[in-house]
């Protein structure tokens, strides 16, 4: 898929602009706080619905405004498309797709797109939330039953939640929890499996050799031998142990909502003991190999979107990490400074000023 034309009115710091898309390479160069990071923001939102970042529409919208509104045509394998995503204070997003309204959840059976930033060292250094966000942003791109089962699930967790400060029975909300949960979790054990797989070796290449692990950390014991009926039972068993602290807090602490994963580099600890290159690093091999996941998988090649990723490389590492994204359909890139030298003249250049496109340079 590629991105032909964008059209942004009211998002972030831009009052209206348009960008004009090719094969390629596109790079976003400007001094930084122009917003070269906030195009890379709505492209992402334009394709899913949502930041990459996790920020509510409220923040997404232009101060003073009420009302943003994201135009994109998009060439497919069936043709060229028109997508349309629309927020008003107030009021529900609204999504249409060649004048048609459509459900945000539609969004991922028919695009996906990959970023890669500075906030991704988040992922192996930051909350445990960050991690769930990373999993349930990049697994609902790989499979629309996922996105069914973690919005059911969220939405049982709220309602167990509200049962147990109200001191009711929250039996129902736990079945719903179990069919629901053991889904979810059987999917993020299968994902993390094949991603410590992949990614490790994508780290060793661009990092001279260092390694990086990591693994799933379920709240209930799960095996990639067992069948759906036994994890479902190792998940209800886990609620039970917990059902007596659970009524004492008020708060569902057994599921997917508390899920994490575990990062090491070099064999120690990524959250206490990675530098910030080898964070970056890390964050930039998990991306590589989600681009290929998506591209395999779904037999899509995903928008490519990289925030300043090669500040902190020199030109060997850039090198080894561009020849890493072969095959790419369409990249765009931001940065502040020159882009690397690899990328030779296959480069579209557009000047970001304050809120404005200015102009499309020749390379």
């Amino acid at each position: 898929m590629q991105l032909v034309s964008l059209s942004i009115t009211n998002w972030r710091n831009f009052d209206s602009a348009r960008l004009e898309c090719g094969d390629g390479v596109h790079v976003l160069f400007g001094r930084n706080g122009v917003g070269k990071t906030n195009l890379l923001e709505a492209i992402f939102t334009l394709c899913l619905g949502r930041s990459q970042k996790g920020a509510p529409d409220t923040v997404v919208v232009r101060s003073g405004e009420t009302v943003y509104r994201l135009v994109g045509e998009l060439e497919t394998d069936d043709g060229r498309h028109e997508l349309t995503v629309a927020y008003q204070r107030g009021v529900q997003k609204k999504v249409t797709f060649d004048g048609v309204p459509i459900r945000l959840a539609d969004l991922y059976s028919r695009f996906c797109a990959v970023t890669a930033g500075p906030e991704d060292s988040e992922i192996l250094a930051g909350s445990p939330g960050k991690r769930r966000l990373f999993l349930d942003l990049y697994l609902s791109q790989l499979s629309p039953k996922y996105l069914a089962d973690l919005t059911s699930y969220q939405r049982a967790v709220q309602q167990k939640n509200s049962a147990l400060k109200q001191k009711m029975d929250c039996q129902p909300f736990d079945d719903l929890l179990i069919s629901h949960g053991s889904r979810i979790c059987a999917a993020r054990q299968a994902f993390c499996a094949t991603v410590a797989e992949r990614a490790p070796e994508r780290y060793r290449r661009i990092a001279n050799g260092e390694s990086m692990a990591l693994s799933y950390e379920p709240t209930f014991s799960i095996t990639p031998d067992m069948s759906s009926e036994e994890v479902a039972d190792s998940f209800s068993q886990r609620l039970e142990e917990f059902r007596q602290k659970e009524a004492i807090v008020e708060t569902a602490m057994i599921g997917p909502h508390r899920d994490d994963i575990a990062f090491s580099i070099a064999d120690y600890p990524a959250r206490t003991h990675g530098s910030q290159g080898q964070l970056r690093t890390a964050a930039i091999s998990l991306k590589l190999t989600l681009y290929h996941l998506l591209r395999e998988q779904r037999q899509i090649t995903p928008l490519l979107l990289l925030d300043e990723i090669f500040a902190e490389l020199d030109d060997d590492r850039a090198t080894v990490l561009m020849e890493e994204f072969g095959g790419f359909d369409q990249l765009f890139l931001t940065t502040a400074t020159e882009p690397p030298s690899v990328l030779g003249n296959r480069a579209r250049r557009y000047r970001i000023e304050p809120g404005q496109i200015a102009s499309e340079v020749a390379a």
